[in-house]
Parts: C-alpha cells; sequence; structure tokens
C-alpha cells in the first residue's frame, strides 16, 4: 500500500536565499531515466519555512552513495561525517538550513532547486 498526500502548488517557486527546513520524506527511485541511461536515485523531500508557512522541495540525488557525491556532500552536513552504512529512515526529521537556487532551463522553464545543506549551528 502506498500513502499519496495532496499537493498544494499554486505554481510559485520558493525565492532564492537560504531557509530552515526539516527532512520529511526519504525514498528511492529505482531506474530513472535520465537522458539514454537509466539509474537510481535517493529523494529526498524537504519542508521548509516560508514567512508563514512551510513549503515543500524535492531534490534527487544520484546513486550509488560515494565520497565525492552530492548526497555524500548533506549526509556530511548533517552528521559532520560520512557514514560507512545509512539507513535512510534516519534522516527523517533532521533539521538543516538549505540554500535554494534557480536556474532556467532550455525548455524556458525555470528549475527550483536545493544547491547545498547546511548544518544547523550548535549553540555555544
Amino acid at each position: 500500500m502506498s500513502i499519496l498526500r495532496l499537493a498544494w502548488n499554486d505554481g510559485s517557486f520558493i525565492r532564492e536565499g537560504i531557509y530552515e527546513a526539516f527532512i520529511d520524506q526519504v525514498y528511492v527511485d529505482k531506474a530513472v531515466r535520465v537522458g539514454n541511461n537509466l539509474c537510481d536515485q535517493v529523494v529526498v523531500i524537504y519542508k521548509v519555512a516560508v514567512g508563514q508557512g512551510v513549503r515543500s522541495i524535492r531534490e534527487r540525488y544520484f546513486l550509488p552513495y560515494y565520497p565525492s557525491s552530492r548526497f555524500a556532500a548533506v549526509l556530511n552536513s548533517l552528521y559532520g561525517y560520512l557514514p560507512e552504512q545509512l539507513d535512510t529512515s534516519e534522516l527523517l526529521d533532521c533539521e538543516c538550513f538549505i540554500r535554494i537556487c534557480h536556474k532556467p532551463l532550455p525548455s524556458g522553464k525555470t528549475w527550483c532547486y536545493v544547491d547545498e545543506v547546511l548544518p544547523i549551528a550548535e549553540p555555544h
């Protein structure tokens, strides 16, 4: 059984900048077509505090998980190290800051994406 959630999207993008966020969902998409290739991807859905509300942004990270991958950079920001093995459910509710960027696509549309994940600073 799968749980489906109604997606409320008014068509507007989250503005570029750094936002407080937490990880709401993590799952693996198998055999995703990217160009002429098939690859596995980790999909992370971040919930972002925007103004008085909360919005979602989905980011995809290519697998395999290796030390110089974008996904490894996310884990290093969240944990301060790279785990040898990871149960993705451990990422749920992790708090962080994310940098949102926009990139124009050749189609004329705009891609709103998570450029960087930053750790929540520990109080001194």
